[in-house]
């Protein structure tokens, strides 16, 4: 097969095509048409970028097609062999990963992706272990830790994702809601509404967390009341107790000691050198952005703090 023939081969005299539903899960940006096709009108289209198919759909590569009918440039296809999880897989490695998306548009991706694959709980709950939809019985669902390095994000980010994915499946007109990019947040903020406490009850929670810590007798039964709240879907780790705020306070302090304590010693120093450059010198490397020079200036001069 000479050069010719194997172009004519990954042509497709298709007048349009659609986009497979992977291809869908992704964003689509009028911007990087415009961009691809003014490359495409100089360029030409790269053989080496072929648009991939994948069950007579374009799977990936939808900018590509669409700046090259702008650019009036014959497209290059290329079939995608593989199953729909290996499809899901390419899809992810070829975009989720390396194209510069948003967190918001990863989790939409993600919740599409996880809706296929499924998820492995944490702790091993195999009632979760095995792909949804057309599965296979002995392919096991990603981990978090899976996913997570697959979509290029932390552990902990997956955690929240599959946290708020679970509530809104579970509710039948959230999940009718979260069709769309757009309607997935508006379901993820009415699912983390519902989890926030009230005020009284926030009060409660935090003075039963605070018995649970100071009376270790007390702690089962702490544990069963909040449980009850959680029940409720109160998110209960949101709330702190006295001695969790007492903790972020000495934390805090602790890592401001240094600080604290270098500041000291600077400000010492300026006050046994006098030397106004050295000073100077000084405020324009610690106010090296602009206006925050300025800013400081202000700050001092303000309410008669220092007369200049």
């Amino acid at each position: 097969m000479d050069d010719e023939e194997w172009l004519a081969s990954m042509s497709s005299n298709k007048p349009e095509w659609e986009y497979h539903e992977i291809c869908l899960w992704l964003p689509h940006k009028p911007e990087t048409v415009e961009d691809i096709a003014n490359d495409m009108a100089t360029n030409g289209f790269r053989q080496d970028r072929a648009i991939a198919t994948y069950e007579g759909k374009i799977l990936d590569g939808r900018h590509r097609y669409e700046a090259a009918l702008k650019a009036g440039v014959e497209p290059i296809f290329a079939e995608f062999q593989g199953t729909k999880g290996e499809a899901i897989a390419y899809v992810t490695s070829e975009n989720v990963a390396r194209r510069h998306l948003n967190t918001k548009e990863k989790e939409f991706f993600y919740e599409k992706r996880t809706t296929y694959l499924g998820v492995q709980d944490r702790g091993g709950d195999r009632g979760n272990q095995y792909q949804s939809g057309n599965r296979s019985n002995d392919r096991l669902a990603p981990t978090q830790a899976q996913h997570a390095e697959a979509m290029g994000v932390g552990e902990a980010t997956i955690r929240r994702w599959e946290r708020d994915r679970k509530e809104i499946v579970a509710d039948p007109e959230l999940a009718a809601k979260a069709k769309t990019p757009e309607g997935y947040q508006e379901a993820k903020k009415e699912v983390q509404k519902r989890r926030k406490a009230t005020q009284e009850e926030a009060n409660k929670i935090a003075k039963l967390k605070s018995l649970g810590e100071r009376s270790e007798a007390e702690s089962s039964n702490v544990n069963k009341k909040l449980d009850k709240y959680r029940e409720q879907g109160i998110d209960v780790d949101e709330v702190e107790s006295q001695g969790d705020a007492d903790r972020a306070r000495d934390n805090y302090r602790e890592q401001q000691r240094p600080i604290t304590e270098m500041a000291d010693a600077i400000a010492k120093i300026l006050i046994d050198t006098k030397d106004y450059r050295f000073v100077a010198s000084l405020a324009r490397a610690a106010y090296s952005k602009q206006g925050e020079l300025e800013h400081a200036y202000n700050l001092i001069t303000a309410e008669g703090n220092y007369n200049v």
